[in-house]
């Protein structure tokens, strides 16, 4: 058999799988197969495999399917053919889809999204992107669906694809919809607050009673959320959970860490450490886009707008605690590096837990109104330590506005902005401020 035998079985396959006639398109597509073989037509075969694949997919048979595309992959590797590599990868996804792996689904999607970005096809990135959105609106998670959706929805009006732009706002318009009429599940609901008041009680006792003892406590509930996350089956309630372990493992490691021959300026970036790896790890095993977390840009003048309410904020906090300076001596060089220091280990740290994790997970479960006040509850909770009721009520506003503007805008540049200069002000340029004046402000250095 030649060459033209493999394309005149693959033709005739062709016309009984265009005809829906399945099984006697997979006779004449395996006999094509064979002669490409032995032929020595990888490219072919890689085509005829990839073909194979998607009839299996048609008669529900993903085990079989998944088998012709990992072999139709591993050619396309080797002819270094990234457009059919892209096919392939795309295929297992929609296996894993079919089979409800969504966590697994999505991996290929996103494999198969940047193979085709690489081979710059602007036609299949959008629809990689729709797939992806469609794999978390199929666990629930719409926050994370809607934008997924906008991407694609943005991708589809640069190609001038107006059905599909139709379709997704279709789809977008349900899910706002669906995001409305949302309902709390009793059960979740009683478990998520049952965690806020184990966490506000071991933060009591870590400041009033005893910190080994709350050291214990905010052990049992790391132990209670890992266990209660790996064991929940559905999506959203145990990526919450995830999110929440990093709560007592933060206060854990900084009670036990030695920082006793440490300025307490640099308090804050040692502890902000275990922050961010738990950020990376929870993130990581998440799957969670740069663009969720909301570490984008956004509207620079409104960011701007946000970040300067933490001057306001910053002067406001310090009339309630009035702590002393971070730094030795005021000047501009100490404030900028120290203003540094508070802006990562403050600023971004505890934003990007708070609202690009915590609160958009709270959000996906429960919709953004108890989203947001959820996450601004556990917030204000790890600030008890300042052993002031005022304090905690300034604190669960600022919680409340951060999260409301990073719900507008879905990025938190402009709350980190805000986050790091209310910090610099409260603790570096405050406590040197000693006169006020109508029409100024006089410094004198302690």
């Amino acid at each position: 058999m030649g060459k033209n035998d493999g394309d005149l079985a693959l033709k005739i396959g062709s016309k009984f799988y265009g005809r829906g006639e399945l099984e006697k398109a997979l006779v004449y597509y395996n006999q094509a197969l064979d002669t490409f073989e032995e032929v020595g037509d990888l490219q072919k075969e890689a085509d005829t495999l990839l073909e194979i694949g998607d009839i299996y997919i048609e008669l529900n048979d993903t085990k079989m399917s998944r088998k012709f595309y990992k072999k139709s992959q591993k050619i396309y590797i080797k002819n270094k053919d990234i457009i059919g590599e892209g096919y392939a990868l795309t295929g297992m996804g929609v296996t894993y889809q079919n089979d409800k792996e969504y966590e697994e689904s999505r991996e290929y999607y996103k494999k198969a999204l940047k193979k085709f970005q690489k081979a710059k096809d602007n036609e299949r990135t959008p629809i990689l992107t729709s797939l992806i959105a469609d794999t978390y609106e199929s666990q629930d998670a719409v926050e994370d669906a809607l934008i997924k959706y906008e991407k694609s929805l943005k991708l589809f009006g640069e190609i001038k694809d107006t059905k599909r732009e139709n379709e997704i706002i279709e789809i977008m318009d349900n899910l706002k919809q669906k995001k409305l009429k949302s309902r709390l599940s009793r059960n979740q609901l009683i478990i998520l607050i049952g965690y806020l008041v184990l966490i506000i009680i071991a933060e009591l006792i870590t400041s009033y009673v005893n910190p080994e003892a709350g050291i214990l406590v905010h052990g049992f509930i790391l132990f209670s959320l890992l266990i209660q996350s790996s064991t929940t089956k559905s999506y959203n309630f145990s990526n919450i959970l995830m999110a929440m372990m990093a709560l007592p493992m933060i206060r854990i490691v900084g009670l036990t860490m030695p920082l006793l021959q440490v300025p307490v300026l640099y308090w804050f970036p040692v502890i902000s450490i275990p922050l961010f790896a738990a950020a990376i790890i929870i993130i990581r095993v998440q799957g969670t886009s740069r663009i969720s977390l909301g570490l984008t840009w956004g509207n620079i003048p409104v960011q701007l707008l946000i970040a300067f309410t933490g001057v306001i904020l910053g002067f406001i906090e310090y009339q309630v605690l009035h702590p002393k300076p971070l730094i030795p001596y005021f000047s501009i060089e100490t404030v900028l590096i120290a203003g540094i220091i508070l802006l990562i280990s403050t600023g971004l740290a505890e934003e990007l837990l708070f609202r690009g994790i915590i609160q958009r997970n709270a959000e996906n479960l429960f919709g953004g109104a108890f989203g947001l006040l959820y996450a601004s509850l556990l917030f204000t909770s790890l600030h008890i330590g300042w052993q002031s009721l005022t304090d905690l009520a300034f604190v669960f506003s600022v919680a409340m506005l951060y999260g409301y503007c990073y719900q507008k805008t879905r990025s938190i540049f402009g709350i980190t902005l805000s986050h790091g200069l209310s910090n610099t002000f409260l603790f570096l340029i405050m406590p040197f401020i000693t006169e006020y004046s109508i029409f100024g402000i006089t410094l004198i250095h302690r």
